[in-house]
């Protein structure tokens, strides 16, 4: 994993919309998902949480390993798929 720190921006929460949970800016009056991230299932959803909390890259790359119990690889390509959509969103902020 090339990033060593994430953290949320401030304002950015993780929000039900009809049946759905989906990020969004607790500012924003319309109520809706941050563009291009419509929607977040479980896995994302608990990596949110992690995050949220503080967690790293590799500590969440290790969270998914044991719940999901799949090998470093494949966590660490979903766990970098998952921070590269919060970075093309603007939603966090990482240091290399």
């Amino acid at each position: 994993m090339i990033l060593n720190d994430v953290k949320i921006k401030s304002g950015y929460i993780l929000r039900e919309l009809g049946g759905e949970f989906c990020l969004a800016f607790e500012g924003d009056t319309n109520n809706g998902a941050v563009d291009g991230i419509p929607s977040i299932n479980e896995t994302g959803i608990c990596l949110w949480h992690k995050l949220e909390k503080g967690a790293t890259p590799e500590e969440l790359i290790t969270y998914l390993i044991k719940k999901d119990a799949i090998d470093y690889e494949d966590a660490e390509a979903d766990v970098g798929e998952f921070l590269a959509k919060l970075i093309n969103a603007k939603i966090i902020d990482y240091t290399r």
